[in-house]
């Protein structure tokens, strides 16, 4: 996320983010538009963080993901992330952890029950359903593949913990406030411990 003092350019944004600079310059025009930044000799300043997330949470729909629900044999969702951590994966096999079983990776606080996985495509859902012998359920799912709706941002900025690949703190923080089992309990203590400090510098 932008830093509050910091002013940047649309070339300097473009490059940290991948994105086109054409794309970049038309979002700040409309960050502009909305005033959650200001221009300055040609750069943009980012107004008020906080603002912004507030804002972001309640215009970020996570139904649009398409989701694909499994079960797995296993004693409990710890159990899953020790068979996923085990899975001899490909390099190329794309995949990052969200919503509570990323939270619990990072900074763990309520119970779960279901582990959420953000894949690119269908394949790699192929590959896990394969090697791990799911099965497909419409109710009692224990491990849930999300094709996201939103593809790029998703998988920006996401880090391997304990082995595994876990959504940015930003992310997980937008997964966690729209999920129904203690969501907003766990994105509240997210927020105090790793994002409060970056947000309200």
């Amino acid at each position: 996320m932008l830093q509050n003092k910091k002013l940047w350019g649309v070339r300097e944004l473009a490059r940290i983010t991948n994105l086109d600079a054409g794309y970049v310059s038309r979002l700040l025009k409309e960050l502009e538009k909305l005033n959650y930044l200001l221009r300055e000799k040609g750069k943009a300043k980012l107004i008020d963080r906080k603002l912004l997330l507030e804002d972001w949470v309640h215009n970020y729909h996570p139904r649009r993901n398409k989701e694909f629900r499994y079960f797995l044999q296993a004693q409990n969702p710890e159990s899953i992330l020790d068979k996923l951590r085990n899975l001899d994966m490909p390099q190329h096999l794309k995949y990052a952890l969200g919503y509570q079983a990323g939270a619990y990776l990072v900074s763990p606080h309520a119970v779960f029950n279901e582990v959420h996985i953000y894949v690119p495509n269908e394949e790699s859902i192929d590959y896990f359903c394969e090697k791990l012998n799911l099965r497909p359920v419409d109710q009692g799912a224990n491990l849930i593949f999300l094709l996201p709706f939103y593809r790029y941002s998703v998988f920006y900025d996401m880090r391997k913990v304990k082995g595994l690949w876990v959504v940015s703190d930003l992310q997980l923080y937008l997964d966690l406030y729209s999920y129904p089992l203690r969501g907003i309990e766990q994105a509240e203590y997210l927020y105090k411990k790793r994002l409060k400090k970056m947000i309200e510098e």
